[in-house]
């Protein structure tokens, strides 16, 4: 991967197993992209995550239990990212994705589940990229009543 890296300046991941391949996918996929991201010389790495992924005292909660292993899976690589990497990094934890419109707006830091629009967590993930508050953070979402941009200004 380090070759087909070369030449840009961050790395997304956003892939997901949708619990088929937990540990390739999930835990080593990220891994290997996040060596890979550094080998190359790319210092931003911006991970899609899972709501609470690194607090495992609320993988209980009755919304979250249906996918402890997942979030067991997105803990290891978000550790990893955080502690392990030496990455200017952003991590951003939705709680349930939901298709359809985005309404540009989002609740951030939230410390419960709801669910997001797709769309508005892409958002969150494009705009994190340079903004500067979003650096070396782990952001929990839900939809909300602030505009994308505001909220993670406030950051």
């Amino acid at each position: 991967m380090v070759p087909l890296m070369k030449g840009f300046d961050a790395v997304y991941f956003t892939a997901g197993s949708r619990g088929g391949s937990l540990i390739q996918i999930d835990i080593y996929g990220a891994i290997k992209t996040i060596q890979a991201a550094k080998e190359a010389g790319i210092d931003r790495y911006i991970m899609l995550s899972s709501i609470f992924s690194l607090q495992p005292e609320h993988w209980h909660d009755k919304t979250l239990s249906d996918i402890q292993d997942y979030n067991v899976a997105k803990f290891v690589a978000d550790s990893w990212l955080v502690n392990d990497s030496g990455l200017n990094y952003t991590i951003i934890q939705p709680t349930a994705l939901i298709p359809g419109p985005g309404t540009g707006k989002v609740a951030l830091n939230v410390n419960e589940t709801g669910s997001n629009q797709l769309v508005d967590v892409a958002e969150v993930l494009f705009r994190s990229l340079e903004n500067e508050h979003t650096y070396k953070k782990v952001i929990t979402m839900h939809s909300g009543e602030q505009k994308i941009e505001n909220a993670l200004n406030s950051l």
